[in-house]
């Protein structure tokens, strides 16, 4: 067992849960493969970082055979929103013993073990560590210790996201350090931009 503890928060690629904002936009089927590509992808670069144990948290809570295939630890999500998941997930691995911890998207094309390692180096001066994201939301989300109150009173996939985060975090006392802004993959043009999307006519 490792110090450090990598989360990858990940959903089942069905099409009524796995890119929602692109419904309707392009076929649901290629929007599974890119949900499962940008899943494979994140798993390629962070699955096996030195020093670092990897976890799936993952949604829904019955679906953990498909992720057995990435051979890392598993941990089935509740039901509940985004921040009621994460601070379980967090919990989860506080509880095992782990002295850091580090939570990611699926969907950052741009994620690299690099970033995580800076985000771990972090948290040796902070309390926390976020990863921005450019649509205002964050795409990482660190601690060294277990702390609810950044999970709550948050808007969820909102411009505001990592604005209320630190407000929240700053409220209750807690040091924030900040690491390089990314994009996720929400809308057509990022899937296009990051080469996950082929530009046609149709975008289909």
């Amino acid at each position: 067992m490792n110090r450090n503890a990598l989360i990858i928060i990940a959903k089942y690629p069905e099409k009524e849960k796995v890119k929602t904002r692109l419904k309707g936009l392009i076929p649901d089927d290629k929007r599974i493969e890119l949900y499962v590509a940008l899943l494979n992808q994140t798993m390629e670069k962070l699955g096996r970082i030195e020093g670092v144990d990897t976890f799936i948290a993952f949604a829904p809570e019955d679906a953990g055979e498909y992720f057995l295939r990435f051979n890392v630890r598993l941990i089935p999500l509740q039901e509940g929103d985004l921040g009621a998941g994460m601070f379980h997930a967090f919990r989860e691995v506080f509880n095992a013993g782990y002295e850091k911890a580090l939570l990611v998207g699926a969907d950052i094309p741009d994620i690299s073990s690099r970033i995580i390692m800076n985000a771990f180096n972090a948290l040796s001066g902070s309390d926390l560590v976020y990863g921005p994201a450019k649509d205002g939301g964050y795409y990482l989300v660190g601690m060294r210790k277990l702390i609810r109150e950044v999970f709550e009173e948050v808007p969820w996939s909102s411009e505001k996201t990592l604005e209320k985060s630190l407000y929240q975090a700053r409220r209750h006392g807690y040091s924030v350090a900040l690491t390089e802004t990314l994009n996720d993959i929400d809308t057509i043009d990022d899937a296009i931009r990051a080469g996950l999307l082929k530009v046609d006519g149709d975008r289909s």
